[in-house]
């Protein structure tokens, strides 16, 4: 063997041994996403492609969203259509479910007469949301004259609301919204997304319920009625505050 072969026959030695001391990682296995061009051109029902998609979200989805997912030609004026037809299929049908719209965000939802059942399924589930008569009369006010100053709420309720108003911003339902314009520049409240979306609303101050329907649920001392077989709202046993 000449000196050259045997240089070379080295060389390869010392490049098996490196490798052999340090591998190559793996590459690693790239799951591939399955696109609508995979179905070999098959394409489902509109109606039936949102409330799938209604069906499986954990949260609400936006119009923008709704779009990415099924295409750029659903804009918001088509799904609102696309619903609509789909809410009168449900309504003729007496399906136990519904679509609500809150802030431009969809979602299913069981209907108010199945709460009684349904809620049987979360016994664990902590913060309920009850609050007490005074809490909300207290977001009432809130609700229908926002943005409102801590003082001009006191001046209605002619009561202290330091804690209604802890009450409501531990829960989210209500939130800064800015300073007053008057002097002093105080701060302002208004009700937030999870206050509409706890009473299916989807616009403020339009879709607020009327005056008698609010003055019902401060009756029943829960934001979430409970609902008799009947139909009708049923009250609620002590609400967990006093104040």
């Amino acid at each position: 063997m000449n000196e050259a072969s045997s240089e070379q026959n080295e060389l390869e030695i010392q490049a098996t041994l490196a490798g052999a001391q340090n591998p190559s990682p793996p590459q690693e296995e790239v799951e591939a996403e399955e696109s609508p061009d995979d179905l070999g051109g098959w394409k489902p029902d509109p109606e039936k492609l949102l409330m799938s998609l209604l069906f499986a979200t954990n949260d609400y989805l936006s119009g923008r969203e709704l779009r990415e997912l099924m295409g750029e030609e659903w804009d918001m004026a088509r799904l609102r259509q696309l619903i609509k037809g789909i809410r009168k299929k449900m309504d003729d049908d007496e399906m136990p479910f519904e679509i609500v719209e809150v802030d431009g965000t969809f979602r299913f939802r069981t209907r108010p007469q199945y709460y009684p059942w349904v809620r049987k399924l979360f016994k664990t589930s902590s913060n309920p949301r009850r609050l007490s008569q005074a809490s909300l009369e207290t977001l009432a006010i809130i609700a229908y004259k926002q943005p409102i100053t801590k003082a001009e709420i006191e001046a209605i309720r002619g009561v202290n609301v330091d804690g209604c108003m802890k009450s409501l911003l531990d829960k989210k339902l209500v939130d800064i919204k800015g300073r007053a314009e008057s002097a002093g520049g105080s701060f302002t409240y208004a009700t937030t997304r999870d206050f509409m979306r706890y009473f299916g609303i989807s616009k403020v101050p339009e879709d607020l319920p009327r005056l008698s329907d609010f003055e019902e649920i401060v009756n029943s001392q829960a934001l979430i009625p409970q609902i008799g077989q009947d139909g009708n709202p049923r009250e609620m046993e002590q609400p967990e505050e006093n104040y």
